[in-house]
């Protein structure tokens, strides 16, 4: 028996945690924490089930081709080699059409796509279509995107080293991203106070200084509450807002300063009102404002729970003029933006033509969303093959993608899937989406593929490592790895030349050339190297508190959020939220994270139960505007009044088990197209009274 270890990174999500993986004939055995790794000092159940997944026996092998109409419970997949595959592939995209070919990308997937994120776009810019697919605007828009509508640029990293105050909205790092949690746990070892907002008390709102357990959506009214309090008793860095933002300028109509307009506009929020909005106390409101003021510098950390509601650009710059207000932005403890090392970008986005991302879906009605990159909605995109305006769609090239699961509904969906010409999908196992696609592809997950990582998310040293997994483990049968297939692809459609005549290494040094770290540096210290070649530390931008962007498509240069109505027969909020087995709908085949949540779960406050006498076990129907969808009951006291918490990402043919599905495709976000997927109206009933 030979018996190998190696330091690598996990890629099953975004976090990339450091991890130690043993191989013992060629076989992956074992995968544990790397304490000596910057994101190794713990690892998730889905990294230590990885010799679960790479020898799964459902796991796709060679291409597929469909042999049976679109729709048919059976594709009837008949296996090819990859030569016809690839063959047919170039043939049938080169015949729809650059224009007339969409691309659809998830990260983080199990496949790994994120290592071939910017060979994927690459390949999109090159071949000049202008659509893309990417669930930004659920993710990570608004924590990377939307603070540049108040500052220019994302968010940042927050610095815990230093800070005094951590502030979690939204985002629950124990779920979903380890290294941060152990960061947040440490900060508070020293002192640190944390404040987390979040419908539920898990994770680190357990441990949590103040846990404010907002109603599910009313984030905005919160962020307009605390700044109401700031301006008022106390906590705004005024000198900070005089050097850094337009604050003390004049507001377009001339008639008072920026910061005076926001204080009259803020006073619309009072403790009382915001209390009854959200849920949270009054004595809450003041215990949250006076911390924030008295232990400064504040770090924040946002992600998906404030992004995924309807008025999600209001959220986001009612959050960040908040933080803005603090005077921690850029500051040491504050959020920062760390140098990360100098990379060449091949994603090739200059190379669009200013013609044909004039023609990228929504961008005519959100200008200012991830339309202005290429990346659209599958909502857009589903009406637009189905009618065909402003311009056919024929042709679909999705990787890692599964959006009937992990997008909400929409009366396209189906109906635009049949009606593709041709629908090229690469995947791990087949799934709901990958059931409509005409050519089936076997993707290589992280284990048996080489990937590339330069920076890792957490701090100021992180996101200098650079480090080069290597293939643990041969793909089972001819699967490849995503950035391979892409390669594959730019051959056949004649972009061999700009994706260095095939050669992937030749593209790998490359990307690396201006880091100062080779490919055989990286080879020879398999745990990563600091770059010695870093981009230049930014200097802390223009805060606007007053949007000129926004006013400019007459939105408002100040945000103003509207409780959303609450129609009688729905009295209770449904939100969601991840968990730790699976990664939104991925994972759900392995025995071990089965065995831990064996089915979809829906907690509920114990005023809902009560109200419709429910008890733990029982399985229950929650409705929505859109439809129904089946849950088994527990109750959890550390929930939000009046709130249902429900898993999502789960399937099957013969039940409702998909809560994206009763989700409404055609409620979005004005500016951005961020679905709504939490604090959505709702009713429940015990199934077995649906029954009689």
């Amino acid at each position: 028996m030979v018996r190998q270890t190696f330091s690598t990174y996990c890629a099953l999500c975004i976090s990339r945690c450091g991890c130690l993986a043993t191989v013992e004939d060629g076989k992956l055995v074992r995968v544990s924490a790397d304490h000596d790794h910057p994101t190794g000092r713990a690892i998730c159940v889905k990294a230590k089930t990885a010799p679960q997944l790479v020898t799964h026996p459902d796991r796709l092998t060679r291409p597929l081709l469909r042999t049976r109409p679109k729709g048919d419970p059976d594709p009837g997949w008949r296996p090819i080699d990859w030569n016809e595959a690839l063959s047919l592939a170039g043939e049938r995209l080169r015949a729809a059409g650059p224009e007339s070919t969409a691309f659809a990308v998830t990260t983080p997937s199990g496949t790994a796509v994120a290592d071939s994120f910017d060979w994927i776009l690459r390949l999109v810019h090159i071949w000049g279509s202008p659509n893309l697919v990417f669930a930004t605007e659920n993710c990570n828009w608004h924590r990377d995107f939307s603070p540049s509508l108040t500052w220019g640029r994302s968010f940042g990293m927050p610095d815990y080293a230093r800070t005094k105050t951590i502030l979690l909205w939204g985002s629950n790092p124990a779920a979903t991203w380890l290294a941060h949690a152990e960061r947040i746990r440490a900060a508070q070892r020293r002192g640190a106070n944390l404040i987390v907002v979040d419908p539920r008390r898990s994770g680190l709102a357990s441990h949590a200084d103040i846990w404010l357990a907002v109603k599910p959506g009313s984030d905005a009214a919160l962020a307009l509450g605390l700044i109401h309090l700031m301006l008022t008793k106390g906590g705004v860095d005024l000198d900070f807002l005089r050097l850094h933002s337009d604050a003390f300028s004049p507001c377009p109509d001339g008639e008072c300063s920026v910061l005076e307009r926001l204080t009259e506009h803020a006073a619309q929020w009072p403790p009382g009102r915001v209390a009854s909005v959200t849920g949270v106390s009054e004595e809450l409101l003041y215990r949250t404002a006076t911390m924030i003021a008295e232990a400064k510098p504040v770090s924040l950390y946002t992600w998906a729970g404030t992004c995924q509601q309807q008025q999600a650009t209001v959220t986001a710059r009612c959050i960040s003029l908040f933080y803005a207000l603090t005077g921690s932005l850029g500051q040491p403890g504050g959020n920062r933006w760390f140098a990360k090392p100098r990379l060449n970008d091949i994603a090739a986005f200059d190379q669009v033509a200013p013609h044909l991302r004039d023609r990228t879906l929504g961008i005519k009605e959100r200008p200012l969303g991830p339309p202005s990159r290429g990346w659209i909605t599958t909502r857009d995109l589903f009406r637009t093959i189905v009618s065909e305006q402003p311009y056919p769609i024929r042709a679909l090239v999705a990787f890692g993608g599964n959006f009937i699961v992990s997008k909400p509904a929409t009366q396209y969906a189906e109906a635009a899937l049949a009606k593709l010409d041709f629908f090229i999908q690469s995947e791990l196992f087949e799934t709901p989406s990958a059931r409509w696609a005409d050519l089936l592809l076997p993707a290589a997950s992280c284990w048996e593929r080489q990937g590339l990582q330069a920076g890792f998310f957490v701090d100021e040293a992180a996101e200098a490592h650079v480090q080069l997994r290597r293939a643990l483990v041969r793909p089972p049968g001819d699967a490849r790895s995503d950035t391979a297939i892409v390669f594959d692809l730019a051959r056949v459609l004649g972009l061999s030349e700009d994706f260095f005549n095939g050669d992937q290494e030749a593209g790998l040094a490359h990307i690396l050339a201006p880091s100062g770290l080779s490919v055989e540096a990286l080879r020879s210290h398999e745990r990563g190297l600091t770059a010695t070649n870093l981009d230049v530390k930014g200097q802390l931008p223009v805060i606007t508190l007053w949007s000129k962007a926004l006013a400019r498509l007459g939105e408002d240069a100040l945000p103003i959020w509207e409780p959303p109505a609450s129609p009688p027969e729905f009295p209770f909020l449904l939100t969601s939220g991840k968990t730790v087995p699976y990664c939104h709908s991925q994972f759900h085949q392995i025995e071990t994270l089965r065995k831990l949540e064996p089915e979809p779960v829906a907690e509920l406050a114990p005023d809902v139960a009560a109200a419709r006498k429910v008890r733990p076990g029982d399985t229950i129907v929650i409705r929505t505007a859109v439809g129904e969808v089946y849950f088994r009951a527990t109750i959890n006291s550390g929930l939000s009044a009046g709130t249902i918490w429900a898993h999502y990402g789960w399937w099957r043919a013969d039940q409702n088990i998909n809560y994206n599905a009763v989700m409404d495709g055609e409620c979005f976000d004005v500016v951005s197209g961020s679905n709504a997927l939490r604090g959505i109206a709702c009713d429940l009933t015990k199934r077995e009274l649906l029954a009689t």
